[in-house]
């Protein structure tokens, strides 16, 4: 799959690739001179080097800030009435006459009310989500802006909520009102964007289309006109871009759980209770509840880079690229996938035994919460299910169904929430009711095997 340079989950990454193109503000933006523009600013700052926090704030920040319509502004805002632990480096207004209205209030901390957002600069590369070690660095830059965005919300009963944390290289915006302000970010890769020498290289280094692409999403996430509500319906383009990814997101959650249910999880527990006929209703059904949460676990860590994705060493053992990107292509060409063979299983075993030991040649430590511990699923030790269900199972776990083919779902856009719903839907339709007990009752007296079983059960 193609490797993006963003992260977080503010927007739906189906959004961000394809529907922000579809929009008039998309068009006006003149490509051509922001690359030359902003490849300028970085020009003239020494990235090679190691410049402070006030020269990369000065030099690198402000003007890229300037170039993406900021022209109004505040610096060293303090957002208390006394001391000075809680101070933004700057807060930027929609223009001069709201800065002209903020600026009527001697305290400084009222004049957050009259602006769109508080930016926090950092050093350059300075890292984000946690401490330095240097001295006055003990804290995360992260967890500085999170603590800066409650303190604002309050301070303006929600009007101002939205932040800007960058290191000169990484842009990030943050929005108050998400379902998970930490986690709900969005963060691209300047640099690498621009294509500046060291910043984008390597396998999942971005083409010339992509970099224009990319450039065009930052132009708009970040700039100054998509703060401002426009429109006959006066919003915003980042609550036009929020409400459109949480359809989208809502959208992809139900089909996915209804696959789950209707479909993966009954080919699942056909497949293995045909490959261990003997194996009981209950060894069955647990199996395949294991085996599909594993395979759950797995494509939303790698799609959130929890897993390490864009470790070159791990390449080659994810589900990424060698499972499901091979399957989608197959699938697209109407290739045909064997009964007996099972690359695609042996691929997934492998792959759920270094998760739970822990593989330091391909940079993955051991995952310790059970769920991929064999001890505790010995039937998935013992069978081998062939490509040819495999790859049904990858495919409706990674492609939706659209009006124009088949798309890539991509988990980064669900929510924690959002998959544990789908554990909990499965978990209450399949455990414990009457029928199902009556019918091993039933079966087991018979010593029917599970495969007899599970059509009746997958029914319900």
């Amino acid at each position: 799959m193609a490797d993006h340079p963003f992260q977080g989950s503010l927007f739906a990454s189906d959004f961000l690739t394809e529907t922000i193109a579809r929009g008039a503000d998309w068009q006006a933006i003149n490509l051509s001179a922001l690359a030359a523009d902003l490849t300028a600013i970085y020009g003239r700052f020494p990235t090679a080097h190691t410049p402070n926090e006030s020269q990369t704030e000065d030099d690198l920040i402000w003007p890229i800030l300037q170039r993406l319509g900021w022209s109004a502004s505040l610096r060293q805002q303090n957002l208390a009435a006394r001391g000075r632990q809680d101070v933004p480096d700057g807060l930027l207004f929609a223009d001069e006459a709201s800065k002209a209205q903020a600026n009527r209030s001697p305290e400084e901390w009222r004049r957050y009310e009259f602006g769109l957002a508080i930016v926090e600069s950092k050093r350059w590369l300075r890292p984000i989500d946690r401490r330095s070690g240097r001295q006055g660095e003990e804290t995360a830059p992260s967890t500085q802006m999170l603590r800066y965005l409650r303190r604002v919300e309050d301070l303006t009963t929600g009007k101002l909520r939205w932040g800007i944390l960058t290191n000169g290289a990484r842009f990030r915006l943050y929005y108050q009102g998400a379902r998970s302000v930490s986690e709900q970010f969005f963060e691209i890769d300047l640099p690498a964007v621009l294509n500046l020498p060291g910043h984008n290289e390597g396998p999942f280094a971005l083409d010339a289309a992509e970099r224009a692409h990319w450039l065009k999403v930052f132009a708009l996430t970040f700039g100054r006109d998509s703060f401002v509500p426009t429109g006959a319906d006066q919003r915003t383009f980042h609550q036009r871009a929020m409400e459109e990814s949480r359809y989208y997101e809502e959208r992809v959650a139900t089909n996915l759980s209804n696959l789950v249910f209707g479909d993966v999880f009954p080919t699942l527990a056909r497949a293995i209770a045909v490959a261990a006929p003997a194996a009981s209703l209950q060894e069955v059904r647990q199996s395949a509840l294991i085996l599909l949460y594993r395979l759950l676990f797995v494509l939303y860590a790698e799609d959130r880079d929890l897993l390490p994705v864009k470790d070159p060493r791990y390449d080659d053992y994810g589900l990424r690229e060698r499972v499901r990107a091979d399957v989608g292509r197959r699938k697209d060409r109407a290739d045909i996938f064997s009964t007996t063979a099972a690359r695609y299983w042996s691929a997934i075993e492998d792959l759920c035994r270094a998760i739970d030991r822990g593989d330091v040649a391909i940079g993955l430590p051991p995952y310790n919460g059970g769920l991929f511990n064999e001890d505790r699923t010995p039937l998935l030790a013992t069978i081998r299910l062939g490509d040819a269900v495999m790859a049904d199972v990858i495919d409706a776990l990674s492609f939706e169904r659209t009006g124009d083919g088949r798309k890539y779902i991509n988990y980064r856009d669900l929510s924690v929430q959002q998959l544990g719903s789908i554990y909990e839907r499965l978990l209450a339709r399949l455990s414990g009711t009457a029928i199902v007990f009556l019918c091993v009752l039933t079966f087991s007296r018979a010593r029917a095997p599970a495969a007899t079983i599970l059509p009746m059960i997958s029914s319900r």
